[in-house]
């Protein structure tokens, strides 16, 4: 029998385990981070977390160029025009930000490469097509950014740039010659001009900061074929392109030895801002207004740092995030109501958000798997398939190659890319808290469950101090479940709303715990003498507290909830309302709020 069926067996036939197997079995599970099963991280090995307690170790520097970028506003009418129309607009709208490296640095120790996402204490985490598509408005659906062969470069840069630069090397060129050379052209420009600034400054942007490279100052001519038809150019898929990039940095990035990852920092920075509790500032004064802009430009204001933002103490965040509660994590920032706010632009290529497919760019080939994520889409998780290992090649001595004909196969299943939608499965539990805790016991399994050096570690799992302890505990957690269950099928507003208070209130209790068994209701409650040494289960996972989402075929008529409070320190965010928790008239199971 398979892992995840032993899991699932194990879950529904209340396994059964003798509390001094289970003490023995926690002993050496505070003493092993995992993965205990390596069927899923298969690169446990080469990974940077397992050099993290050695002496020496050096955390990765992000490279992005976004002074350079933020330096060249690009405002000039005719060019702004060619911009929409080339699929570039709305990003150039997305002011760089000053990097948090240790924020980053923190994050990259979770990727992995064998899963595409962040290994997270209650989950994993990617950034995917919606993100890129809704922070940067890049188009994440059409053709592939792909192509190749032999090019005379200067010839090139002659027909449509205007002018041919001194320095090419390698088929590149200085991103500050592009700066100097177009950075100021009158209105009453040329068309011949205006097209190639309008060019120049789409390479300026790839070079800074959507696709950078180690050179630190130059970017390469292959993408200026591209770049002669505005119309062509924007009928591609430039921000899935931009998210193989990315996912190939952060992959390199996260092997043992690598000291840098040059990609799209700002996207990273702002989606950990959007979907985690740590390194996020507050807006200093009014939220900009968004005019036809993607969400990303709510950043482009005058920002507060507070005590849960630490540029230079890596350590910080790297505890935060190995004992985040599962209310600290904001699974979808981006509701419906978010969305609606939005240029149709952003949305354009919401079809393939979901879609498993393959990323494309250039040589850069990866794949998309937001069925793993699926609480970044408001619905159930269920235990993921294990993702294809695909050849990752570099482009080094193949300057010549035609990408289009060498990965031909892999840019027809992007051709293909709304054939296969990502879904929660058939038999997946409809009650939340039990398909949460289904996948958690698999999850907590197959993941790296912390990153801390040992003397900064947390305790995995709460240990009760002695039996009315343990009966408290247990109390609780028997009457937040219960009550939970009942809340769908109570009428009444005064009733629902005091349970409602109730189950918060405890639920606010088991949170400040480090960490709980899963709860699996159990037969009568014993509350006899029995040892308290084995009271945590097997692996111990941290505890589901509350409904992830509802699924979409669950038979639920949920009352509407209360106006939540809003905090005055957020006001004017249109993603992030903050709830009080004890405040809160309803919230029935399911509901996933507005965050």
């Amino acid at each position: 029998m398979e892992v995840k069926d032993t899991v699932i067996s194990a879950f529904l036939i209340g396994k059964v385990v003798a509390p001094a197997d289970r003490a023995c079995t926690m002993m050496d599970d505070h003493d092993e981070p995992g993965p205990i099963d390596t069927s899923v991280l298969t690169k446990q090995p080469r990974h940077r977390s397992t050099l993290i307690r050695e002496e020496g170790y050096s955390p990765v520097q992000f490279t992005e160029h976004g002074r350079k970028l933020n330096r060249w506003q690009c405002e000039h009418p005719a060019v702004l025009d060619l911009l929409r129309r080339a699929g570039f607009y709305y990003v150039s709208r997305l002011r760089r930000l000053q990097l948090d490296q240790s924020l980053l640095g923190a994050l990259v120790e979770r990727w992995r490469r064998e899963t595409q996402s962040f290994h997270l204490r209650h989950g994993e985490m990617s950034i995917i097509l919606m993100d890129v598509a809704v922070i940067t408005g890049l188009p994440v659906d059409g053709g592939a950014v792909t192509g190749g062969g032999s090019y005379q470069w200067a010839e090139l840069c002659g027909l449509l740039l205007g002018v041919v630069p001194e320095d090419i090397r390698g088929g590149e060129i200085k991103i500050d010659w592009l700066y100097q050379q177009f950075h100021d052209i009158p209105l009453d420009a040329p068309p011949a001009i205006v097209r190639a600034t309008a060019r120049a400054y789409i390479l300026f942007q790839i070079g800074c900061s959507l696709f950078p490279n180690p050179s630190g100052n130059r970017v390469h001519l292959k993408w200026l074929p591209h770049l002669e038809d505005f119309d062509l150019c924007g009928a591609l898929a430039w921000g899935a392109a931009a998210l193989a990039h990315l996912y190939r940095a952060l992959g390199n990035a996260c092997i043992r030895g690598k000291v840098e990852c040059c990609c799209f920092g700002t996207l990273v920075q702002i989606w950990a801002w959007d979907h985690l509790h740590i390194g996020r500032p507050e807006v200093v004064g009014s939220q900009p207004e968004l005019v036809d802009m993607p969400l990303g430009c709510r950043w482009n204001t005058r920002l507060a740092f507070r005590d849960n933002v630490r540029t230079s103490d890596i350590e910080f965040y790297r505890d935060q995030l190995d004992q985040q509660l599962e209310s600290q994590i904001i699974w979808r920032p981006y509701d419906d109501a978010v969305l609606e706010t939005l240029p149709p632009f952003c949305l354009a290529g919401s079809q393939v958000w979901r879609s498993r497919t393959t990323l494309v760019c250039f040589h850069i080939i990866e794949l998309h798997h937001p069925d793993r994520v699926l609480r970044q889409f408001g619905l159930l998780q269920h235990i993921p398939e294990l993702v294809l290992a695909i050849p990752r090649i570099n482009s080094r001595g193949r300057a010549d190659e035609d990408w289009a004909a060498y990965h031909a196969s892999y840019i027809e299943r992007w051709n293909d890319r709304l054939v296969d939608i990502a879904e929660v499965t058939p038999g997946t539990d409809p009650d939340p808290i039990r398909a949460a805790t289904v996948y958690m016991q698999w999850y907590w399994t197959i993941t790296r469950r912390w990153i801390s050096r040992p003397v900064q570690r947390p305790p995995l799992a709460y240990q009760p101090r002695g039996h009315v302890e343990r009966v408290l505990v247990d109390i609780v957690q028997r009457s937040h479940y219960t009550i939970r269950r009942v809340l769908p099928d109570i009428s009444g507003g005064g009733v629902l709303a005091t349970l409602s208070q109730v189950a918060d209130q405890m639920e606010a209790v088991l949170e400040t715990l480090p960490t709980l068994p899963h709860y699996v209701p159990p037969g009568p409650a014993d509350y006899g003498g029995a040892s308290t040494s084995g009271h945590a289960p097997v692996y111990s996972p941290p505890m589901p507290s509350s409904p992830i989402g509802e699924p979409p075929y669950a038979d639920v008529t949920d009352p509407a909830p209360a106006p939540v409070p809003q905090d005055p320190a957020r006001a004017g965010d249109i993603v992030y309302f903050r709830r009080r928790r004890l405040s809160r008239a309803s919230r029935p199971v399911g509901d996933l709020g507005a965050f």
